[in-house]
């Protein structure tokens, strides 16, 4: 929202927003409360009753309102508000948050937070959210489930590693990736060292040969029953340790399909973008649309450093005094969403030829550990994302300078 639009609407609207009721505070252009304290409930009749009486006090031509970015809550209740034309701002917790101590009471309640919000509507103190169009808001809503289910992957093998551990420890040296395929089958199969021992050594050597398609032979099964025949696991609980192994492996083999349904919908929606961000250093599918959809509209963004800001990855320095830290970290005060998708850009730009993979070896050779190093490529990384998406070209790397 300009800050010419705070300067010329008389009413001043702030919506603390909530899963199943919203509070709405109102105040005029001298700070005057208008509406103290106005709840409405997210349903239909709850809607009506804030636009009734948004209409009484002047309407869209008079009211601006403000609402904090409050998980996924706000979408609906800002998408009503635009589509009867009033201007809306979505805001940062953070900037709220801010408001909040600058009082000498630090109550918070949502009427107070209803309030603090529309002071800082009224002052011009506000920095609103984005808020992507329909493409942009597609590209996000599918690429953050994306990422959420990787994690959901990632929590149930940890989940998997606690019941499989106490009773078989030794597994995880039998396979270079545990959960491969082979492993999981014979997990599902077998998922105790004494259900192995119980197996025919014939249908146990089958079942890995078959599984793998030949890459693993005798001396694989050898070596998962020697690795069962000397495990150290403990042998109560077992029978509930069969069970819970199972049900997890069943539930991350569901988890396969969804994913790759997921992923082929998120291919598509890379054809619908533009084809200079394909050329981008450490480009693929996930990335660009996750890219769009966390940046959308990219006007936003008027210098790489307000982009480096947005994903967290600008650096904090930490001063006392004379003291001044030798290490400095990034804030993560920003989109975790984008800055994931420009670390995982930036780490697969360090394995392609180009400037980035020669920035990464000079700072890995200066002495940051991979991880830094990789993160310091992402935050360089970020002009080029800035200047590409702002002038709407291809990337051109540099040639390489060839010293005389």
């Amino acid at each position: 929202m300009k800050a010419s639009v705070a300067r010329n609407d008389a009413r001043f609207c702030g919506m603390d927003v909530a899963k199943n009721k919203h509070v709405a505070c109102i105040i005029d252009r001298e700070g005057k409360l208008i509406v103290r304290s106005l709840s409405f409930t997210n349903d239909a009749e709850g809607f009506q009753r804030i636009l009734d009486r948004l209409k009484e006090i002047g309407g869209p031509s008079k009211v601006a309102i403000a609402m904090e970015a409050t998980g996924h809550y706000w979408y609906s209740l800002h998408d009503f508000l635009a589509r009867h034309r009033y201007t809306v701002v979505v805001l940062n917790p953070i900037q709220t948050a801010k408001q909040v101590t600058k009082g000498i009471r630090k109550s918070q309640t949502d009427k107070i937070d209803a309030h603090h919000i529309a002071v800082l509507l009224k002052n011009g103190e506000h920095r609103p959210a984005l808020i992507p169009g329909e493409l942009g808001m597609t590209c996000r809503q599918l690429t953050r489930l994306h990422h959420t289910m990787v994690r959901q992957a990632s929590r149930i093998k940890q989940l998997l590693w606690s019941k499989l551990h106490p009773v078989w420890p030794e597994y995880e040296a039998l396979f270079a990736t545990p959960f491969c395929k082979t492993g999981r089958v014979l997990l599902n199969t077998a998922p105790t060292p004494q259900d192995v021992l119980a197996m025919p050594r014939e249908d146990l050597l089958n079942l890995i040969h078959k599984t793998s398609r030949g890459k693993y032979s005798t001396a694989q099964a050898d070596k998962v029953r020697q690795a069962a025949e000397n495990s150290v696991g403990m042998h109560r609980g077992v029978e509930a340790a069969r069970a819970s192994i199972r049900l997890l492996l069943a539930q991350l083999d569901a988890l396969k399909p969804i994913r790759e349904q997921l992923e082929s919908q998120i291919q598509a929606l890379m054809g619908r973008l533009p084809d200079y961000l394909a050329t981008l250093p450490g480009a693929s599918p996930l990335s660009i649309v996750s890219l769009f959809g966390e940046t959308d509209p990219f006007e936003a963004f008027t210098s790489p450093s307000k982009l480096i800001a947005f994903a967290g990855l600008d650096l904090v320095v930490r001063q006392s005094g004379e003291y001044e830290a030798s290490r400095r970290h990034i804030s993560k005060r920003g989109s975790p969403f984008l800055r994931h998708t420009l670390w995982a850009m930036a780490h697969r730009a360090c394995y392609q030829e180009g400037d980035l993979r020669d920035y990464w070896l000079r700072r890995k050779g200066q002495g940051l550990k991979h991880l830094a190093a990789v993160t310091a490529v992402a935050i360089k990384l970020c002009p080029i994302v800035w200047r590409i998406m702002t002038d709407r070209r291809n990337y051109l790397p540099q040639p390489p300078v060839t010293k005389p």
